[in-house]
Formats: C-alpha cells, structure tokens, sequence
C-alpha cells in the first residue's frame, strides 16, 4: 500500500495486480501489507481488523491483517495529511477464497479491447496527458501518477469513494475533478462534450 495525497495505491507483490482504494483479500488468511507514502504523512487503519499504522516517508512500514467472514470493511486515513485527508478512504472486500481467486483471474486479465465510442475515448486518453498520469495495462500508457485504471469500471467508487463509480459521476469528474474534490492534484481539461462522452465510454469499458 502507498498513501498518496489523497488516494490510496494498492499493489500485489505475487501476482503484479494494481488497484486504487480497494483491497480485496482471501478469508481466513493473514495478509502483510507493506506500507510506503508517496508524499507526506499518511495512517492505514481498518478499525475491524488490524490496528492503526503510519506510513513515513523514507522508510516503509507494515502490518498484519485478517479477516474471519465475508465482508466489506471500512478503511480510513487516519492522519491529518491536508485538504482532503477526510475522503482518503478505501475498502477491504474479504472474499471466501474460491470468489478471491475468481477476482484475482479477472484482475490479472487486460481488458477487453475497446469498440465503437470507447475506442474513440482510448485515442482521447493516450492523445492527451491522460497516459502521462494514468496506467491500463495492454495499451501504450504506463504513467504512475494518479491511479492504475486498468479495471477501473469494477471498482465501486471514484475519489478514494468521494462519489459512487457511475457514468454520470465519472462524467462529473471529467469535466471538473476539483469540483467533486477540491484540492485533487488531477487538472482540468477544456474537453468537448464529445470527448467527455468517449471518454466516459472509455473508462467504462475497463472492466
């Protein structure tokens, strides 16, 4: 796990699967998770299954953590680290381990091949600095930035869960990201409706 301001990076050290704010783990299995900042100050904390821990910079960290059932468990920042310290927060999807090894088959897939709109909004992502910040793995751009978008259409919210993942909040986010969040470091771009709609196309393909 690596703390940015304000969202959360999600590596898997086996498997290379990269996810931003959610965390999905086997039941019944201890999980170590590393912890590194990007930045500044940041906390990792699960209030229901692993205690508080700092991430510092320049030197990593790590806790340990389990979950005994099924669930969707509630994580937060719990370290004043600036404008939107308050919606830095993730999810921990516990799974039984038949449904955790369908999510990591699904996740180490790349995504289908965009058609129709969606692959006009692929060219829009690359011809533009979308790909300077953002990775999906199969295609051309491999910034680190801001968050892997390879599966971004699986995970249920935007903005380290500012918002529900839907197409009109995407839409949202596009068109005016520090209106959604102020203080996000993505900039605004002057896109046409068109660009918008093909990029939201885009993103939604992305599963």
């Amino acid at each position: 796990m690596t703390g940015h301001q304000w969202w959360w990076e999600v590596r898997y050290a086996a498997s290379g699967i990269v996810t931003a704010n959610e965390i999905h783990i086997p039941v019944g299995r201890p999980v170590s998770v590393g912890l590194e900042t990007a930045d500044v100050l940041h906390e990792f904390w699960v209030p229901q299954l692993t205690r508080k821990m700092t991430t510092v910079p320049l030197a990593g960290n790590h806790v340990w953590m389990e979950a005994d059932r099924p669930g969707t468990y509630e994580g937060v920042c719990s370290e004043f680290c600036g404008t939107q310290h308050a919606w830095m927060r993730f999810q921990v999807i516990a799974q039984s381990p038949a449904d955790y090894a369908a999510w990591e088959r699904a996740q180490r897939a790349p995504p289908a091949p965009p058609a129709g709109l969606a692959a006009e909004g692929r060219d829009v992502f690359q011809a533009m600095t979308c790909a300077n910040c953002h990775t999906v793995a199969g295609s051309a751009s491999g910034g680190r930035a801001g968050p892997d978008l390879t599966h971004f259409a699986s995970r249920g919210f935007l903005g380290a869960r500012i918002a529900p993942n839907t197409p009109a909040n995407v839409r949202r986010w596009l068109r005016a990201p520090a209106a959604v969040k102020p203080g996000v470091k993505m900039p605004t771009f002057d896109l046409t409706d068109r660009q918008t709609d093909a990029l939201v196309a885009y993103l939604e393909s992305l599963r």
